[in-house]
């Protein structure tokens, strides 16, 4: 054979058949290697990037739960505590043990908050309340948060990011809550702040009120009783008429002085919320022979008919503060018998539903319609013109009412002018048994030769008061010893016998109160009677605990002491 045909023969075609097999193979092979590696390397950055998004999305979460602690924490401490250099401090060092930060501060104006000492905290360098954006911004690695109060901002708060894989926007909200938690701290504890200093402030205020208003009660019925004492004995000399008609004028004048300095501190008293209630046990009888007695003779002198009813039974017996009715009461019927020139004036009592009801009624001026709400209303007065006939402060009506109101009681007027008025008080008091022996003095005459063996001491430093206590009681047959303070008295118990001992409240060197608390020390049983110009109840209360027996208040009668000897003696 040739050798063209050897080439063509079946063995070497079957063979070039394999060798283009077996490269094709190989080429398949090849090309499915490749493409297996390059799946491979795919799936291995798939699996790089997922680790990286998982990482991230782990210090995310961390991130977070260390920021959500953080302000947790702040935000119970602040709940238990007010808002400090420690508890800021605090919450700084919580951010800086993140995994994203490793420095933080907080810079705030000095004096914003008065329990925050300082105003730089951290180690992050602050900047001056007016180069603080009104936004968060990037200062390098450096988160700069502002605080703002009412819009207004008062400091920053700035924090070092570290190299992580949380994205810078994600840090920014976190951080962001941690600015508006301080924000709202803060500016809850400037308006906490504010309420605690305008508190003291009120206290304060009060504080002061209430010591000027004793004061002042102190100071003008001291002098007062010096007045009004003195016409009462005067009255008891013998004047000629000019003399007489000038003493008149007078009492009247301190008289009219007495009820205005009543009306004047009673009204300072009701601003102050001074104005105090002293229950004590009381009748009917005994108001209305006190009415009776004080205003029975005015009205007989302006020619008018003055009657007291009842249209019911009434209890015998009441628990009330008998001076402050009895206030009221003498207030509304001595303005019907001041308004009224000719006819009546009547008070009728009756009892209803656990209630005592006044109506006071007169025929006098009367008052219009446009006034009635107006009347209750300090300073207001029926006839305010420079040319008015009638005397007053326009107190009277507002203390009535303020003091009705005080007992849960209810005051109304019904008038019309030119045809009179009628004041009507309803007064919720408790009913109970009249005792053998009344908490008020009763109107029993005592032949005065029965004082003369008594042994009295007066303790008072104003040598006015002394004169005219002395007088008084000399009406009476007694002389008593004087002392001028605390210390002269207990040496003058102590030395000598005493049936009782008028006590003044305040005197230099050593007072009446602690006086008095001496002598109970020393086992001293005798009647202490407080001669007290202070007519509140923190005063009465302070003559009863430091053991004073009764109290006898300044400006006070002749009849005074004697009802006070009957009481005690």
């Amino acid at each position: 054979m040739d050798k063209d045909n050897q080439k063509d023969s079946p063995l070497e075609r079957k063979l070039a058949r394999e060798i283009a097999a077996r490269k094709q193979a190989e080429q398949l092979l090849e090309n499915k290697s490749l493409e297996l590696y390059e799946a491979n390397q795919h799936l291995e950055l798939v699996l790089t990037q997922l680790k990286r998004q998982t990482r991230s999305d782990l210090d995310k979460l961390e991130f977070e739960q260390q920021i959500n602690e953080a302000l947790v924490h702040f935000g119970r401490a602040f709940l238990s505590r007010t808002l400090d250099d420690g508890l800021i401090s605090s919450l700084l060092e919580r951010l800086t043990s993140s995994n994203a930060l490793d420095n933080a501060g907080l810079f705030i104006e000095a004096d914003l908050v008065a329990t925050i000492v300082g105003n730089e905290f951290g180690g992050v360098e602050a900047r001056a309340v007016e180069s603080i954006k009104p936004y968060a911004v990037w200062d390098g690695d450096t988160l700069r948060i502002p605080i703002e109060v009412d819009h207004k901002a008062v400091g920053e708060l700035s924090v070092h990011v570290v190299e992580s894989g949380i994205d810078r926007d994600f840090v920014i909200s976190q951080v962001m809550l941690v600015g508006e938690l301080l924000c709202s701290a803060i500016s809850r504890q400037m308006i906490v702040t504010r309420h605690q200093e305008a508190r003291a402030r009120a206290e304060e205020s009060e504080r002061s009120t209430k010591e000027f208003v004793a004061m002042i009660n102190h100071e003008l019925r001291t002098p007062l009783n010096g007045l009004l004492g003195s016409a009462e004995l005067l009255a008891d000399t013998s004047l000629n008429e000019e003399q007489q008609t000038l003493l008149s004028n007078l009492a009247h004048s301190g008289d009219l002085l007495r009820h205005i300095i009543n009306d004047i501190l009673d009204f300072s008293k009701m601003n102050a919320g001074m104005m105090e209630l002293i229950p004590s046990q009381f009748s009917w009888v005994e108001l209305s022979n006190m009415i009776d007695g004080i205003f029975r003779p005015k009205a007989q002198e302006k020619g008018i008919e003055f009657t007291i009813e009842q249209t019911n039974q009434l209890p015998a017996a009441f628990i009330g503060d008998f001076e402050r009715i009895g206030q009221i009461v003498v207030n509304l019927v001595g303005n019907a018998i001041k308004f009224t020139a000719q006819g009546e004036v009547k008070l009728v009592a009756e009892w209803d539903v656990d209630c005592l009801k006044m109506s006071i009624i007169d025929s006098g001026v009367g008052i219009s319609n446009e006034l009635h709400d107006q009347l209750f209303t300090p300073f207001i007065q029926v006839d305010r013109s420079a040319k008015r006939n009638f005397e007053g402060t326009g107190l009277g009506l507002a203390i009535c009412k303020n003091l009705v109101e005080l007992m849960l009681g209810e005051i109304s007027l019904t008038s019309e002018l030119g045809k009179g008025s009628c004041f009507n008080v309803t007064i919720p008091l408790k009913v109970t048994t009249l005792s053998s022996t009344s908490d008020n003095p009763v109107s029993v005459e005592i032949n005065p030769k029965s004082f003369e063996d008594l042994s009295i001491l007066v303790v008072d430093d104003i040598r006015m008061n002394q004169v005219i206590i002395n007088q008084m009681l000399k009406k009476l047959s007694i002389t008593p010893d004087i002392a001028t303070n605390g210390v002269e008295a207990i040496k003058a118990v102590s030395a000598g016998h005493y049936d009782i001992v008028f006590m003044d409240c305040r005197m230099p060197e050593m007072d009446g109160f602690e006086a008095t608390a001496y002598l109970r020390e020393q086992q001293c049983k005798l009647p202490i009677i407080a001669l007290t110009a202070g007519t509140t109840l923190e005063e009465r209360e302070k003559c009863i605990q430091s053991g004073m027996d009764d109290i006898l208040t300044k400006p006070y009668t002749a009849k005074d002491l004697k009802l006070m000897l009957e009481k005690w003696l």
